[in-house]
């Protein structure tokens, strides 16, 4: 019995764990795409306000990266080259401190990707029933998000290389786990909804309206997500 009580207590440590993971991951995206989207339409000051508020609460992923310090270096960095721009708006279109800021990105995203490699999370959150699997297609909405942003952003394309993913093959991806899902839920069943026509707008990257209307959408999706997930508490 001991030792069922000590595996139990691992499983939900590690499960812990990925979750937590999940939530730095979703909020670094985030901040990519609220970043891209304020330099996009100009130092609009409402995406100034969100990046403010992801980025006031980065040290709280401190103790959860304290076992990758080069994770913890870049995130922390980031963050710092977020608030310098944020402080003085003329480096909005400053070419030099956006290319800089797409390679310390970069630098974030190809650490990620190595620590996701290594990790289960992943495998851990099958059940489209479970919180995970929610926070996992969230995670994946974000990135679909943050990709489409550097598409569209003036100066993104720097940040864009031969390794980045295509964009259709994200926002299938997403697709495939919202197919997964209790659609009976009132939440989910708006977010399929409203996933159904924004995934027809991700993918038409190059028109100048498209970047508001999905943002606004994402707005609404991540508020149905989050009550979803909070009347799983």
């Amino acid at each position: 019995m001991r030792v069922l009580s000590t595996v139990l207590l691992c499983f939900l440590s590690a499960t812990s764990a990925a979750s937590d993971f999940i939530n730095f991951e979703t909020s670094a995206n985030q901040m990519s795409s609220f970043y891209r989207a304020y330099i996009f339409f100009d130092g609009d000051r409402k995406y100034k306000k969100s990046i403010v508020a992801i980025a006031s609460k980065a040290s709280d992923y401190d103790d959860l990266l304290s076992e990758n310090p080069q994770l913890l270096s870049q995130w922390h960095t980031l963050v710092d080259q977020v608030n310098r721009v944020l402080e003085d708006e003329s480096n909005i279109r400053n070419v030099n401190t956006q290319a800089h800021w797409e390679v310390m990105l970069g630098s974030l995203n190809r650490t990620l990707k190595e620590e996701v490699a290594s990790s289960s999370y992943n495998k851990e959150f099958k059940d489209p029933s479970s919180e995970g699997y929610i926070r996992l297609l969230l995670l994946r909405m974000e990135k679909t998000l943050a990709l489409y942003m550097a598409l569209t952003n003036p100066v993104g394309g720097l940040g864009i290389s031969a390794e980045s993913p295509d964009l259709d093959v994200k926002v299938m991806e997403v697709s495939n786990m919202l197919a997964t899902v209790d659609l009976q839920n009132y939440s989910l069943n708006r977010v399929a909804k409203k996933w159904s026509f924004v995934k027809k707008v991700l993918l038409k990257y190059n028109t100048d309206v498209a970047p508001y209307i999905v943002l606004h959408s994402y707005k609404k999706i991540r508020l149905e997500m989050n009550n979803y997930l909070a009347n799983l508490q």
